[in-house]
């Protein structure tokens, strides 16, 4: 398990495991792709309510996440999101959900 990541507009993870616990309430728009493979899967575990939002656009390093139903996520404590990166059918790339739990 990764370092704990405080929520923010966009998260940037460090590359010290795939699973990281959210903290904070900030809504989460986009996820960096810095040191990222695609292939590679992530796990958030919140700790709190946040809101992920589906589809803002990618803007350079910062990915987009694409969400179940292209619906924005209202997380609670103890949910978690599992995550994907992969290329998109225009050329760029996407977080794509995987699954979630509702705890």
């Amino acid at each position: 398990q990764g370092a704990d990541i405080a929520s923010a507009s966009t998260l940037t993870l460090g590359n010290d495991g795939n699973v990281f616990e959210i903290t904070g309430s900030t809504t989460i728009n986009l996820i960096t792709n810095t040191g990222w493979l695609e292939g590679s899967i992530i796990v958030l575990v919140f700790n709190a309510s946040v809101t992920i939002n589906n589809g803002t656009a990618t803007s350079g390093s910062n990915i987009t996440i694409l969400l179940q139903d292209a619906a924005n996520m209202s997380a609670t404590a103890n949910d978690t999101l599992t995550l994907v990166l992969s290329s998109t059918t225009a050329g760029g790339q996407a977080w794509r959900e995987v699954s979630r739990t509702a705890i």
